[in-house]
């Protein structure tokens, strides 16, 4: 990284030189070349978008932690009995025995309504917005609940002798 960013100093110095001697035709040209050397030599330098204020490793979307695998969950359900009505999925034997006892670990600290609307999100992969219409409750209702047993789940996760991560 180091190489990659003496190099582009290097670059932006025999750009300067050739704008001096430029035409007025090419400084445009050249100015832009310049323009664009000085922002990647900021990006490189600072390790994040030059002018924002924040890197992008601070950003919520970057730090949001996945409990569970989402495909495992995924998995989980196949390997159940559907719950729903609408639930029409076949029971398949496709989770170890382990992985089952883990998931159920995590899951027992949340309330039946919590457990179910959390269910509902990561493993039938349902928006809010259908989870609220299911369950006749505001789409915030249904955030709430999610936010608030995925933080059961990961202090569970924490504290338990299953690790989930791996």
């Amino acid at each position: 990284m180091d190489e990659l960013l003496r190099e582009y100093k290097q670059t932006l110095k025999e750009t300067k030189k050739l704008l001096e001697k430029a035409s007025d035709e090419d400084k445009k040209i050249i100015k832009g070349m310049i323009s664009d050397l000085e922002f990647v030599i900021e990006w490189l330098t600072i390790g994040r978008y030059p002018g924002h204020k924040r890197g992008i490793e601070r950003r919520a979307a970057y730090r949001r932690e996945k409990l569970f695998d989402p495909l495992l969950m995924q998995k989980y359900f196949r390997s159940s009995e559907p719950i729903y009505k609408w639930d029409d999925h076949e029971r398949e034997s496709v989770i170890t025995s382990w992985d089952r006892e883990r998931i159920e670990d995590a899951l027992s600290v949340l309330t039946e309504r919590e457990k179910e609307v959390y269910l509902m999100s990561r493993g039938y992969c349902l928006t809010y917005s259908e989870i609220a219409n299911y369950l006749c409750i505001s789409s915030s209702s249904v955030q709430t609940m999610i936010e608030r047993a995925e933080k059961k789940i990961k202090k569970r996760i924490n504290e338990s002798l299953f690790c989930l991560c791996g």
